[in-house]
């Protein structure tokens, strides 16, 4: 069902990556992703080196399938350090987000044999990777969680598949059978999904970040760099929404630390695409995945019999 090149090249039974996300995406989600066919991936924002040997061995001890590490940029030093714990572990595939792995980073682990897979959230970003020799792309929409461009989904992940000479995989809004399919539509060769697994037993979400969820309606999330320093679109909370109001009326980097503080003790609730209106339930990742192939299988029918019509 929806067998796709990148099932082949990454060695799962069906096109649904599990994005990366830090406070929800751990080894018992990575594993259950994995098993049920898709490709769990393990996050190093923030993590030390420890931290994510010690990740990798626990999904490892839960499933045999394929797994991946996401590695964030943030300088030369963090990326090679992550890139060679990969390395050291047998990692099979690595994604990398935010901002250019560069192409020392991207030889270094090809010349381990390792998959790399950039998410990016523009056409030049694209073209760039790809001339580093990457081996496919994930196009990933300002409607995702966490760190985000600028540009919409629906015009990005076309312009990227006619840009670039690799299989391209769709982020950002997507949580059902609906939107897995009209991602094929538009020319990806399958998805990733970050924010509909944050509401799945298997997740380290605490339980305000899934009640969060489970409330929110499409316009309750919020972009701000009051969290990581970089644009991040998280759930809506008072605290955001002071330093954005602040920032936009001028307030000085002093007047701003604080409120940022205040952000970062407690005043963010978890990133959250604008999906988050979509989530009612929390379902474990197999059955999730088997109804969004079950769901998009039947839309795709529907389609046939329209344009037979």
């Amino acid at each position: 069902m929806f067998h796709t090149i990148i099932c082949d090249m990454l060695g799962i039974d069906v096109p649904i990556l599990q994005g990366a996300m830090q406070g929800a995406g751990g080894p018992r989600l990575a594993a259950a992703v994995s098993e049920a066919g898709g490709l769990g991936i393990l996050h190093t924002f923030g993590d030390t080196l420890d931290d994510l040997r010690r990740d990798i061995r626990d999904t490892r001890a839960l499933t045999s399938k394929p797994i991946a590490v996401n590695i964030t940029p943030m300088g030369k030093a963090f990326t090679q350090s992550r890139a060679e714990v990969c390395i050291e572990e047998s990692i099979p595939i690595v994604t990398t987000g935010r901002a250019d792995p560069g192409e020392s980073a991207v030889r270094m682990l090809k010349d381990a044999g390792i998959i790399v897979i950039p998410v990016v959230p523009s056409v030049d970003h694209a073209k760039r990777v790809e001339a580093e020799g990457v081996d496919a792309i994930i196009a990933s929409g300002c409607e995702a969680g966490g760190h985000v461009g600028t540009v919409a989904s629906f015009p990005l992940i076309p312009q990227i598949v006619d840009a670039v000479d690799l299989p391209v995989l769709a982020a950002g809004g997507i949580a059902d059978g609906r939107g897995f399919l009209a991602a094929l539509a538009l020319g990806a060769v399958g998805v990733q999904i970050g924010t509909r697994f944050v509401a799945t037993p298997e997740s380290d979400a605490g339980r305000s970040y899934r009640a969060a969820l489970l409330e929110a309606k499409e316009s309750d999330t919020i972009v701000s760099d009051s969290m990581t320093g970089a644009p991040v679109r998280a759930i809506w909370t008072p605290e955001i929404a002071a330093y954005e109001k602040a920032k936009k009326a001028g307030a000085t980097i002093a007047k701003l630390k604080p409120l940022r503080q205040a952000v970062r003790a407690g005043g963010a609730k978890g990133a959250a695409g604008q999906n988050a209106g979509m989530i009612n339930d929390i379902q474990p990742a197999a059955e999730l995945m088997k109804k969004i192939l079950a769901d998009a299988q039947t839309h795709s029918r529907r389609l046939v019999t329209l344009a037979d019509s």
